[in-house]
């Protein structure tokens, strides 16, 4: 108690660094969880984008995949003369009654 009745009384300096050294820690604390929560909400976005990405990688790679069975298809079709093309569409799955 005299140790305090000290500090107030004659060496305040003292007491005013030591406030201030506990605010810093405090300051520090709690400004240090914030970026913390700030670089996990980062990590989760950037996780997101990279899933989002992925899948729009992989709905190209197939339509480019039909994109060709379509004009393998038309060449096909193409190189066939009047008489098979005709057979072929008659005997198709899609022209049954």
């Amino acid at each position: 108690m005299s140790f305090l009745l000290s500090l107030l009384g004659g060496s305040w300096h003292w007491l005013a660094a030591i406030a201030g050294v506990v605010a810093a820690l405090l300051a520090s604390y709690f400004g240090g969880r914030k970026i913390g929560k700030v670089q996990q909400q980062a990590k989760a976005d950037t996780a997101q984008a990279e899933k989002t990405a992925a899948q729009a990688v992989a709905v190209s790679q197939q339509q480019q995949q039909l994109r060709e069975e379509a004009r393998h298809v038309e060449i096909r079709n193409d190189n066939l003369d009047d008489a098979a093309a005709r057979d072929k569409l008659q005997q198709s799955k899609y022209n049954q009654p």
